[in-house]
């Protein structure tokens, strides 16, 4: 599972990620079937009762998007963001022990940690001994399963980024620096000028990546195809992406063609960054008649954004809108020609199974 190879894409056509999403109280057909989002009368609110797993039910969504796409694509990547407490489960409630998921870890191809060493709260600011002594003994599961493991540090000054990127080495992760945090997240680095063990080897697996770049908002480097020409002239093993440029424009099959080559000429994967946790409004499935209960899986508005609402994620409406038919998320993005996925909003399951 975790050497998985990439393969190539025949079409270049350029296909749109504009899929329509229909209001509550209405049917989606694709493919023959009414796909209906149905009523809950306990929509409008976060819990379900003690029945729900809200842990294993976030599993549960990242393992059913991880099959879907191998339907389609054999080595579809899936890295999962800052999701480190669903490596394990509860075996004796009773005792408290706990054992790796591993249904769970097979599904997925590695892991992204945020602010291992600096910018886990505010950007620049380095995590305490205690916050990387908790991290490590939490990534030591991944660690012994054989899991890739990226960081994702938040940092400009060069011996900010030396010292995190040293640190990630040493514990043989693959580290990047973002030079800003959120939608400032928008450039690439100044430092280093250059990728972390640049090499011109095709990235055929996951465990061949040496070195990564994660930009959340390209908007902010010029138009599609300049920001596609900017990441094709770089020599990074691994590109995680946003789908969306300026928000409603997809960047198009053939600028993501585009990125999956080095400037050296080697290909390379693509994934595309998707939040999987939360619902937000400027999305592209978002309806206008949307609303907190309508459709039953929109719930109160996220502590982390106004412009995002919490999500009944276990809910067969939400699934629907992530996978399963020719109008999903991960269909579209399968067809924009993207080589996996980065899972966002995982962590959103900490929420309902630790309310304050």
């Amino acid at each position: 599972m975790m050497k998985r190879k990439l393969f190539g894409f025949c079409s270049a056509l350029i296909v749109s990620l504009s899929l329509s999403i229909p209001s509550a109280n209405a049917q989606l057909r694709s493919q023959g079937k009414e796909l209906n989002f149905g009523e809950d009368d306990q929509s409008q609110s976060y819990f379900q009762g003690p029945s729900v797993d809200y842990a294993e039910e976030m599993r549960t969504l990242v393992q059913n998007i991880a099959k879907y796409g191998r339907k389609f694509k054999p080595n579809f990547l899936v890295l999962v963001r800052d999701a480190k407490g669903l490596m394990t489960q509860i075996v004796d409630v009773d005792l408290l022990l706990s054992a790796p998921s591993s249904v769970y870890l097979n599904s997925i191809d590695g892991l992204i940690e945020p602010g291992l060493s600096f910018g886990k709260e505010e950007f620049g600011e380095a995590s305490s001994e205690k916050d990387q002594k908790d991290t490590m003994e939490e990534l030591k599961v991944a660690t012994d399963v054989g899991l890739k493991v990226f960081t994702l540090d938040y940092a400009s000054k060069p011996s900010d980024v030396d010292k995190a990127m040293r640190y990630a080495m040493k514990h043989k992760f693959v580290p990047y620096v973002a030079p800003g945090k959120g939608f400032f997240n928008n450039k690439l680095p100044n430092w280093p000028r250059r990728p972390l063990h640049e090499n011109s080897h095709t990235i055929s697996n996951i465990n061949l990546v040496q070195n990564y770049v994660l930009i959340e908002d390209s908007s902010r480097m010029g138009s599609r195809e300049e920001y596609a020409m900017k990441m094709h002239n770089t020599n990074y093993d691994l590109i995680a992406t946003p789908v969306f440029h300026h928000r409603s424009q997809t960047l198009g099959r053939d600028n993501v063609r585009k990125m999956q080559f080095k400037k050296l000429g080697a290909r390379r994967p693509v994934l595309a960054i998707i939040d999987i946790g939360t619902a937000s409004r400027g999305a592209y499935y978002w309806k206008e008649d949307w609303r907190q209960g309508n459709p039953p899986f929109i719930l109160e508005t996220a502590p982390t954004s106004s412009d995002k609402h919490l999500v009944q994620y276990w809910h067969p409406g939400w699934h629907q809108v992530m996978y399963g038919h020719t109008m999903s998320y991960i269909y579209g993005i399968i067809r924009e020609g993207y080589d996996g996925v980065v899972l966002d909003g995982v962590n959103a399951y900490e929420i309902f199974a630790n309310p304050e």
